[in-house]
């Protein structure tokens, strides 16, 4: 192993460095249990529950930064999954952290060597992009179609399958939801969001109680039986129907005369008043169907409207057009690192990429993977190529040619403004070319900010004598 103080090569059986006597059981017990969730995430990837391994790869890289094989291996999850941009950042790192004998040569060849498949996910990770946005606005019709050609481009894009896979839930397309989810579920068996997506998409299963409707109903039909009692037949009594059917005639007789012409009258008043109101009732419903065609006229304008601005809007729309350029810069600093990294440390040169990334636009970024991985290029190159802008500076002010010092000199400050030396070098230029209010401001710089440093003491004369 290495020790992580002198960075000199330590047996395995010492559990204290020879050259600077550093205890390094500590770092023993980091490096085996780092090793241990690197085992846990290649298990893990072997049966696709590519979700748990990153988190025990990640659990890993936080315990041993150096631990190379498990980063390689991060790479690749992400690049199964779709993430290129995560899975270069990965790869790119871990060739900086270990330039020889690394596998991710020949990771990072395999994407560069094919510029179609290059062109391919650029164009996918563009296109998720305008879907996103185009879900966001509510244009569902829109983002499905830009994703559907996304998994044409990139067929492991799990985001992708998530993000049409709620679009066809929301518009209640639950069959295309559920196959989409599952070619995801394929490709990371364990993932979290496709297993609470598959759970919403399972039926919702009603349990009905039986009532005692059986036994109510029992209780009804039992209850309406009438108990049994005595009965016992009478004799017929012979006067009593004499005197009903003389009631009876009586009955029909009063009636003729009196009853049945009231009748009469009633029903002719009745038919009057049900004409009546049948002819009310006859112009309201021809008053109300007026209405109901006046509203629906009204409605139908209405909806013509809207389908008139709605096809204005869609028609105004301009779907960005895809710049397959748009990473190449990114890219080709990746290649250029790599290439860098590859060769003796002294023949490194890392001024031309640094000129690269000062130049590099990332405003039309749209990942923050993309933003995330230029800002770790900055910070792995500017501070290197400070220094060889000052080694170059330095000679040539040696030299005496003082203007072509300060080019390379407010360069070096430029990548990296805790530079004293360069700072110190800038002012000397501007101090023997006698301009002497530039002089001043990086002598101050120096006075000012660097005290302890061996640049101070110097500075702080010159501009005393510029002063005076």
């Amino acid at each position: 192993m290495v020790c992580p103080n002198c960075r000199s090569n330590v047996s395995d059986k010492r559990i204290r460095c020879d050259r600077c006597g550093q205890d390094l059981e500590i770092y023993k017990k980091v490096y085996r249990v780092s090793n241990m969730y690197y085992n846990q995430g290649l298990a893990k990837a072997r049966v696709r529950d590519l979700s748990g391994a990153i988190i025990a790869l990640r659990k890993s890289l936080e315990l041993n930064k150096l631990n190379t094989n498990a980063r390689n291996l991060l790479g690749l999850i992400y690049f199964e999954m779709g993430e290129t941009v995560a899975a270069l950042s990965e790869w790119v790192i871990s060739k900086h952290f270990q330039p020889d004998n690394n596998d991710t040569d020949r990771y990072i060849n395999s994407v560069q060597e094919n510029p179609t498949k290059l062109d391919n996910l650029n164009q996918a990770i563009k296109r998720y992009n305008n879907a996103l946005s185009f879900a966001k606005q509510g244009s569902d019709d829109l983002a499905i179609i830009q994703l559907k050609r996304v998994l044409q481009l990139n067929p492991n894009f799990i985001r992708a399958y998530h993000l049409i896979s709620l679009l066809y839930m929301k518009n209640g397309e639950r069959e295309k939801a559920k196959k989409c989810l599952s070619k995801a579920a394929r490709i990371d068996v364990n993932n979290t969001t496709t297993l609470r997506y598959l759970k919403e998409l399972e039926p919702q299963t009603a349990a009905g109680k039986e009532g005692d409707a059986s036994v109510n109903d029992d209780k009804d039909a039992t209850s309406s039986i009438m108990p049994v009692t005595s009965y016992r037949e009478e004799k017929p009594n012979v006067m009593a129907f004499v005197n009903l059917i003389i009631g009876v005639l009586i009955g029909l007789a009063v009636a003729a005369f009196l009853i049945f012409p009231t009748i009469k009258n009633k029903d002719a008043n009745n038919d009057v008043a049900r004409n009546h109101e049948d002819y009310s009732a006859g112009l309201a419903a021809l008053e109300e169907k007026d209405a109901i065609i006046e509203q629906l006229q009204n409605e139908k304008d209405e909806l013509e409207t809207t389908v008139a601005t709605l096809r204005a809007e869609l028609d105004s729309i301009i779907i960005p057009e895809v710049n397959p350029n748009l990473y190449d810069s990114l890219f080709e600093i990746s290649s250029l690192l790599t290439e860098e990294f590859s060769k003796e440390e002294r023949d490194r040169d890392f001024k031309q990429i640094a000129e690269k990334l000062r130049l590099l636009d990332t405003s039309m970024y749209e990942t923050d993977a993309a933003l995330q991985l230029a800002d770790k290029f900055k910070q792995m190159v500017y501070p290197i190529a400070s220094e060889q802008f000052y080694d170059t500076g330095h000679d040539i002010y040696g030299e005496g040619r003082y203007e072509e010092a300060l080019q390379y000199l407010l360069q070096a400050y430029y990548f990296n403004p805790d530079n004293y030396d360069a700072i110190y070098f800038i002012g000397r230029a501007y101090h023997r070319l006698q301009d002497y209010d530039n002089a001043k401001i990086y002598y101050e710089l120096i006075v000012n900010n660097f005290q302890d440093t061996r640049r101070y003491d110097s500075a702080k004369s010159y501009l005393g004598q510029i002063q005076d």
